[in-house]
């Protein structure tokens, strides 16, 4: 008798589900490529690209004091009084420390960059997502990424980055 009821109960739910899922307008989007392919994130990956390759030649000139000193304390080692060797071996090893660090508040530096042109794209995403989603009447937008299928016309990704691009 429990067996009757429990299936009779799942199957009014699948129907209570197909019926409701019937009416709803759904749309699927993917944010990952509707962001990426907008002139907003193309610019400010240009922006990141040239804070890194500037970065890079300051740190490069840098990493040849480093490898200069390395090298001429290398060679004169032997020449070198006690002293002045360790002279050299302190500042060589004071500068291979300020390399360190400024490569690490470097990487920090571009990461945090990144995050603030993801941040800033994200919230207008979800801005633009939510206008569209009531202007166009619908019930539920799904990000791609958790579809296992998508019928024709319900992707709206290149809609977003169009409407992305305009603001």
């Amino acid at each position: 008798m429990n067996k009757i009821f429990v299936v009779a109960a799942m199957v009014s739910m699948l129907w209570s589900f197909q019926a409701v899922a019937e009416g709803l307008n759904i749309a699927v989007v993917d944010l990952k490529t509707a962001m990426e392919n907008t002139k907003a994130y193309a610019a400010g990956i240009k922006r990141l690209e040239a804070l890194q390759n500037k970065k890079k030649k300051e740190l490069e000139s840098l990493r040849k004091r480093v490898t200069d000193l390395d090298k001429e304390l290398q060679l004169q080692s032997m020449a070198l009084s006690d002293s002045r060797q360790t002279a050299k071996q302190q500042e060589l090893a004071q500068l291979k420390k300020e390399f360190e660090r400024k490569l690490q508040d470097a990487s920090d530096e571009l990461k945090a960059e990144k995050r603030k042109l993801d941040t800033r794209l994200i919230g207008q995403f979800y801005d633009a997502i939510r206008i569209y989603g009531k202007e166009k009447k619908l019930d539920l937008i799904l990000p791609k990424a958790t579809t296992l299928y998508v019928g024709e016309g319900l992707d709206i990704t290149a809609e977003m980055t169009r409407i992305l691009d305009t603001k």
